[in-house]
């Protein structure tokens, strides 16, 4: 077991005995110091807040680990080019090759970067988003000014809900029902990447993967909510996987879907995303039958030995084929090990999905800035 799996398995333990209870109260004091960075910078962030010409929306949460932002920002984008807008999305492009000095990875036509340049969700989001332009980079202030050169009349700022120094007009923040509160503590005890009094701030809750969740639960979570912010709107959504597709026919954005031809097949997981588990209920979901799960760390870079790895595990189980996600397509597409393979892969694809009801309330909460 890897430490930082030692560690999250212990973060949720609710009796983790005497070492595990010595560990947890050293990261307790790391917690205290944490916090302490956090408030701190968050004060100087917002002393010199830039307002851009256009509207900014802002995609974020409050805990570490996937909560649907990437699902979540592509909905966003397609309702507002449905109705007429011109959306760009700025994303800091974590651990890319231009996550220090920026860089445009779709200026809205075509995709103009290489999947380690751009990132592997800016690149995702680029590929499902034809006409949407995506730029990537730490100085979001730099990104946004690009944006409006390039014709966009509304931002999606990508995991803004800590990101101070762009203002922001509307803050929508995901709640991941599965765990929404990072188990009550500040990391690296917990979760949380700051106090949760910052729920404050926003403008919009969404739920995420609430059919994971029985309603009592989800009850709970809506009464945290409201009381830090008692009006603020609660929409509900799930992530639904809708396509799974032959992975050099997702490369090229082929419509063919396999998904009801392929209902029971057995199935060897791949991931490597902030919530592995919650792959595993969306493969299930989608009417597959997973028989094994293999996960790495959050935005993990595959090599052709980890392929190599992962094709001698396959061989030793009966699955039919090798299943991942989108996020980690992007980064296995030029892998020349997969080219050698018997045994098929396909990319799972999800969409966020909400009621009729609440897809027009956000629709009028994006509105209501233009």
């Amino acid at each position: 077991m890897g430490l930082e799996r030692y560690i999250l398995d212990l973060q949720k333990n609710p009796a983790p005995g005497t070492a595990g209870k010595v560990i947890l109260s050293g990261l307790a004091i790391l917690e205290k110091i944490y916090k302490a960075g956090v408030i701190y910078k968050q004060k100087k962030m917002s002393r010199h807040q830039v307002k851009p010409e256009i509207p900014v929306v802002s995609v974020g949460n409050i805990t570490a680990g996937g909560t649907g932002k990437t699902p979540c920002i592509i909905e966003l984008a397609k309702q507002m080019k449905a109705c007429g807008k011109q959306p760009a999305i700025l994303s800091r492009g974590y651990k890319s090759g231009f996550e220090r000095n920026g860089g445009i990875v779709s200026a809205g036509e075509e995709i103009i970067a290489e999947p380690e340049m751009a990132g592997d969700e800016p690149y995702m989001m680029a590929l499902c988003l034809p006409g949407v332009p995506v730029l990537v980079g730490k100085d979001r202030i730099l990104s946004a000014k690009k944006a409006v050169e390039l014709g966009a009349d509304i931002l999606l700022l990508d995991d803004g809900f800590q990101y101070r120094p762009l203002k922001h007009d509307l803050e929508i923040v995901l709640i991941d029902c599965t765990n929404p509160f990072g188990y009550g503590h500040m990391l690296p005890r917990g979760l949380l990447r700051e106090p949760l009094d910052g729920l404050a701030r926003a403008h919009l809750f969404i739920l995420t993967k609430c059919s994971q969740v029985d309603e009592e639960t989800k009850y709970d979570i809506k009464k945290t909510l409201h009381s830090y912010g008692e009006h603020i709107p609660i929409l509900e959504s799930d992530h639904v996987p809708y396509a799974l597709t032959l992975l050099e026919d997702w490369e090229k954005q082929k419509s063919h879907n396999e998904m009801e031809q392929r209902q029971g097949a057995k199935v060897f997981l791949l991931s490597g995303i902030g919530n592995p588990a919650g792959f595993w209920n969306t493969a299930a979901k989608a009417g597959l039958c997973p028989i094994e799960h293999l996960s790495f760390k959050d935005h993990h870079a595959y090599s052709d030995e980890d392929i190599k790895e992962i094709f001698r595990k396959l061989e030793h189980t009966d699955a039919e084929m090798l299943v991942i996600t989108e996020k980690d397509a992007v980064k296995m597409i030029k892998l020349q090990e997969l080219k050698k393979s018997v045994i098929p892969v396909y990319v799972l694809r999800i969409k966020m999905k909400y009621t009729e009801m609440d897809s027009q309330i956000l629709q009028r909460a994006w509105e209501k800035l233009l």
